[in-house]
């Protein structure tokens, strides 16, 4: 395990410093509980070997079980999923989930595998990580470049090892194997309501203007939403490029312009230099990878307000030279929490067996969305701060009171 100090750890420390936090409880949050790494080796389709590093972190269990998802991305390493467990940690705390946080990994362009490729390899991750995953000690989910498929064969695998069901050990399954409606939406509608019970805190006016950076899963259902309740889309981007129009765009034509040419180029006039950064719009929403936002750039953002539906979207230096400039941030831990949040309704259905209706997902994320963004709000207005402090002296004050009441039993040498 790294003992770097992560970058967004900074966080922690002015939220600790606002709740005058004791010097244990700071140390216990500091620090990963804990963080595995493994060589996974795999048969590739033409016979030869070859070996992948991956990794699974459990940032804190205080709350409960870890709760995190795994990704498949050439980039991923060892620092970039203790921070995203650290983020998984306080976006669980925020949204009141009994769970920890966690997150894995696995450097890995999936687009280079065959699909028994990229089976072998998520069965081979399980098996790597086997006595740290389960219902109650860490319960991964989808994230980048993995889905229902992909965490239906890691369900299996761990069911297959020990000899028994697993279906509330992961999350993000396919309907037919336990999985829930409403999953694949949760985050983008989540970020949507999020936004919309801001609104006079954001001083938003009605119809106000988005430009959305990364146009997949979230970023379309976003747009969906957003533009339904009459706000106006002005600009697109994914891999292929950036799109821009001040008239706006219906989003299904978008999508549909994507699905036929793999990629928004050519769907309208490009954005100012290519950057949606630099485009007018009164909300700026990153939804792909992280990092998009830094102190330089952060100089050219023309939005009044942005919502980070990505994993931190904004490095610390990036968001707070956005809030110096006087730029609203939503944070990511309150943005895209609606994923999440889903998931705990998987689970709950799955150890309950009780099923639920796409109607009744929805109406129970929309009501802690809109309850947690007040919650937020008005921390944030009686502090005093912006929202991305108050969201983390929330979060931290229920895990600082879940570590004192637990004692300190667990932090002896046993």
């Amino acid at each position: 395990m790294t003992t770097e100090a992560l970058d967004v750890c900074a966080y922690l420390e002015r939220a600790a410093d606002a709740l005058d936090l004791s010097e244990d409880v700071r140390e216990v949050l500091m620090h990963p509980t804990r963080s595995v790494s493994a060589s996974i080796t795999v048969r590739m389709g033409d016979g030869s070997l070859k070996t992948f590093p991956g990794w699974r972190t459990i940032y804190s269990n205080a709350l409960g079980p870890a709760k995190g998802g795994i990704r498949f991305h050439p980039t991923v390493d060892e620092h970039e999923v203790n921070t995203l467990a650290f983020l998984m940690t306080f976006k669980n705390a925020l949204a009141g989930l009994p769970f920890g946080g966690g997150k894995g990994g696995v450097a890995v362009n999936p687009r280079m595998l065959s699909r028994h490729e990229l089976e072998r390899l998520a069965r081979g991750y399980v098996r790597a990580l086997k006595h740290d995953l389960g219902t109650g000690r860490d319960i991964p989910a989808p994230d980048v470049n993995t889905n229902g498929t992909v965490l239906a064969w890691m369900a299996d695998e761990l069911a297959a090892l020990e000899g028994t069901a697993h279906t509330a050990s992961i999350t993000g399954k396919p309907i037919v194997l336990g999985g829930i409606p409403g999953r694949a939406e949760a985050t983008g509608r989540g970020a949507a309501k999020v936004t919309m019970a801001l609104k006079d805190h954001l001083g938003l006016a009605d119809g106000a203007s988005i430009a959305i950076q990364g146009f997949g899963n979230a970023g379309v259902q976003y747009a969906h939403d957003m533009h339904e309740a009459g706000y106006k889309i002005v600009g697109l981007s994914d891999s292929s490029g950036s799109v821009y129009s001040a008239d706006g765009f219906d989003p299904s034509e978008a999508e549909a312009f994507k699905a036929e040419h793999r990629g928004l180029k050519g769907f309208a006039d490009e954005a100012p230099g290519d950057d949606l950064r630099r485009a007018e719009a009164d909300i700026l929403v990153p939804a792909a990878l992280g990092g998009w936002i830094d102190g330089d750039s952060a100089e050219t953002v023309e939005a009044g307000v942005v919502v980070e539906v990505s994993n931190q979207a904004c490095t610390v230096g990036g968001g707070d030279r956005l809030e110096e400039r006087g730029i609203h941030v939503v944070p990511d831990i309150l943005a895209n929490s609606g994923g999440v949040s889903v998931s705990y309704l998987e689970w709950v259905q799955n150890r309950s067996g009780e099923e639920m209706t796409k109607e009744q997902v929805f109406d129970n994320l929309d009501r802690r969305m809109e309850r947690v963004a007040r919650q937020v709000a008005s921390r944030a207005a009686d502090d005093g701060v912006g929202l991305r402090a108050a969201a983390y002296r929330i979060a931290a004050a229920r895990l600082a009171e879940a570590i004192e009441s637990m004692g300190t039993r667990r932090l002896f040498n046993e």
